[in-house]
């Protein structure tokens, strides 16, 4: 027990007028507890066989003058009288308050004063004892050793029952063998445990971690701290101190720092830039290949701001992205430039975490991969995927093309056999009326002026009819020939164009019709005969007046592709039927349509086609029946 009793003493003392007070276990005559003043080494012999003597006499006042050490007690106390004062019974062991003094015996009656410090000593006792075991129970649950040494009396004022646990020795061992502790300490160990009991013990707070053989002859470690207690003259009185075995927690600390050197060793030759951040956005820690990716050294990165890195640019969509993940407490993505120490951008892919302690957020972990060759090989990727589809539509094209060729073969020799009777057809219908109405006119003088001039007309549309059907013959045969008439150049498609649409704009405009062009400004070369062209765009425009009416829109586009150039012709009038649709481009099929002041047979829109297909180009016709009309016509283009 470490009770501290010599101030109650020493005022006993000086109440009562006493030589020497102090307080006797007396089941062990060899223990005080407490003394009002030091006692001689001299004084200490015969106070020791006293206090043997007394106890045996069962602390009777009657037997005092028998004791033999009552005379010695009166050789260094002159005139002095013993009296015991029984302070409190613990645990079945009684504690004495022993006085010497000149009174032979103390009435306490008469002494109240006396009374009650004796009242107060036996008190302080029972709660020094209380919590001398409360202290015990404490410690003997957790696995450390809790000690105070007297420097003083040199022995421990107070030794934690878990002394057995931790250390494998009894407190006596300790108490009869001080050096039972040492010899357990491996011998490179014993210099540096010395060293840490010499600072201890002129005043110096001090700790050391130690290895100690335990009674398996195994090796534990052992953390000791102590702390030297000053009394009110500066003087070292006690030490205090706790051994605890801390082999579990050396385990752990080496466990951990392998697995830290591990996963230090796995960061540094990841091929990312791992990073942490701070709660104010400073580096911490960044891994070598990180720092190289950007052409610093790690620790020229640490300390600096994660932004100092970040294009100039791009800053704010950083911090943007830092707000959400604050505010969200969950990882972000994100994708930044940053800047090289050579001035050179690369692009990285980040994912940031927060590192959250109780509800602050502390800090940032960041990993981000440079993604430059990625982007770069998907832009590679998406453009190739852009002309693979131009070549997929080019071919496409060419196979609509082949199929053409297919077909017109197919029909040549088809028209072969059917051109006699299809133009007999076509020349005997405007011969009939021409020679009709011309007998009429010839053989009746007596006609009215207005029939004349009604069949006039007639014969002179006929005639018209007549003469364009020949050229368009005419016209058809060289084609089918080889084409030897066509007499190309480099001319503007753009320009043409916008020639013809301001011939045709007028036909359309005198029928309510109404026309728009969206023809680009850029010169756009292909190699052509203009004529051909003209006779081409024309009869198609021709065309699309005879399937329009008052009130009807007709447009013109022209498209600049990588290879070619796209001319669309719509209009929003009749349509064409899908049987009519499918003989359209026969060449000598007409529709019903006679709209037109001069009806084009059907052998007009087959040269149509004729003259696309000797320029290597391509016409295509898409229509419904009441919704329109749209002919595609593709040319190929000339490059320097």
């Amino acid at each position: 027990m470490d009770i501290d009793f010599s101030g109650l003493l020493k005022l006993f003392k000086e109440l009562n007028g006493s030589s020497l007070t102090y307080i006797l276990k007396a089941d062990n005559p060899d223990l005080i507890i407490a003394v009002s003043d030091e006692i001689s080494k001299k004084q200490n012999v015969f106070i020791q066989k006293f206090n043997s003597e007394i106890s045996e006499a069962a602390f009777e006042l009657s037997k005092l003058s028998t004791l033999d050490s009552q005379n010695l007690l009166k050789d260094y106390f002159p005139d002095s009288f013993i009296n015991p004062f029984l302070l409190c019974k613990i645990e079945g062991n009684n504690y004495y308050l022993i006085d010497i003094s000149n009174h032979n015996k103390i009435d306490l009656d008469e002494e109240p004063h006396l009374k009650t410090l004796l009242e107060t000593v036996s008190t302080q006792l029972k709660l020094s004892f209380d919590l001398h075991e409360k202290l015990n129970l404490t410690f003997s649950k957790i696995n450390a050793v809790v000690y105070s040494y007297n420097l003083k009396t040199k022995k421990y004022d107070f030794i934690s029952s878990s002394i057995e646990k931790v250390l494998g020795l009894t407190e006596e061992d300790l108490k009869k063998k001080k050096m039972s502790l040492i010899r357990r300490i491996p011998k490179e160990f014993r210099l540096d445990y010395k060293n840490f009991l010499r600072k201890v013990t002129h005043g110096e707070s001090s700790s050391i971690d130690f290895q100690y053989f335990n009674n398996f002859g195994h090796r534990q470690f052992l953390h000791h701290a102590a702390e030297p207690i000053l009394n009110s003259n500066g003087r070292i009185e006690k030490i205090v101190g706790v051994i605890n075995d801390v082999s579990r927690e050396k385990e752990i600390l080496h466990k951990l720092s392998k697995s830290e050197k591990r996963f230090g060793l796995l960061i540094n030759t990841a091929i990312d830039f791992i990073y942490s951040l701070n709660g104010f956005g400073y580096l911490l820690q960044v891994n070598e290949n990180g720092a190289n990716s950007l052409g610093y050294k790690s620790e020229e990165m640490l300390g600096m701001h994660f932004l100092d890195f970040a294009a100039e640019d791009q800053k704010n969509q950083i911090s943007k992205s830092f707000q959400k993940m604050l505010s969200s407490k969950q990882t972000v993505h994100f994708e930044i430039d940053l800047q090289h120490k050579l001035n050179k951008t690369i692009k990285y892919e980040f994912l940031a975490t927060p590192l959250i302690e109780g509800d602050t957020i502390t800090g940032m972990l960041g990993i981000g991969r440079d993604v430059s060759r990625r982007r770069k090989n998907e832009e590679e990727i998406a453009n190739l995927n852009q002309k693979l589809k131009e070549s997929q539509r080019l071919v496409e094209i060419e196979r609509d093309r082949a199929k053409q060729q297919i077909t017109i073969l197919e029909e040549i020799n088809i028209l072969k056999n059917e051109f006699i009777a299809n133009v007999s057809h076509e020349l005997r219908t405007p011969l009939a009326s021409i020679v009709g109405f011309a007998e009429t006119l010839a053989s009746d003088e007596d006609l009215p002026k207005d029939l004349v001039s009604e069949f006039s007309e007639i014969i002179f549309t006929e005639g018209k009819r007549l003469a364009r059907f020949i050229e368009d013959i005419l016209d058809f045969s060289e084609l089918e020939s080889g084409g030897a008439n066509l007499h190309k150049e480099n001319l503007n498609i753009i320009e043409l164009m916008k020639t013809i649409s301001e011939k045709v704009k007028e036909g359309f405009e005198t029928a309510n019709i109404s026309f728009t062009s969206l023809i680009p400004e850029a010169e756009i070369t292909i190699f052509a005969d203009r004529e051909k062209l003209v006779k081409a765009f024309t009869t198609i425009f021709e065309n699309t007046l005879r399937f329009t009416k008052n009130g009807d829109q007709v447009s013109v586009v022209i498209q600049d592709f990588l290879k070619e150039v796209e001319i669309t012709i719509s209009d929003n009038g009749s349509g064409i039927s899908e049987n009519e649709l499918e003989l359209l481009f026969d060449k000598f099929h007409s529709s019903g349509s006679t709209s037109s002041a001069t009806p084009t047979a059907g052998i007009a829109l087959s040269l149509v086609k004729q003259i696309f297909d000797h320029h290597k180009g391509l016409l295509q016709v898409k229509s419904n029946l009441g919704e329109g009309t749209t002919f595609i016509i593709r040319l190929p283009k000339i490059f320097d």
